[in-house]
């Protein structure tokens, strides 16, 4: 199963530090990220075990990488 890669940005509020993390989804989970009415957030609740302890993701910046 092909899995696409998104890159997702981060910031750690106490001390602005950005950070970026890569996420791998399945076409499934993709096609319910697109089918839920903020596909971006949903793409960021799939990465969340990833996100280090302090950041939160940063809205509207999630990008697909080829």
């Amino acid at each position: 199963m092909n899995m696409i890669e998104y890159q997702i940005d981060l910031v750690d509020p106490k001390t602005n530090e950005e950070r970026q993390i890569t996420v791998s989804v399945t076409p499934l989970q993709r096609t319910q990220a697109k089918c839920s009415s903020d596909w971006m957030r949903a793409i960021q609740e799939l990465a969340r075990p990833l996100i280090p302890a302090g950041f939160l993701p940063i809205g509207n910046r999630v990008r697909m990488l080829q």
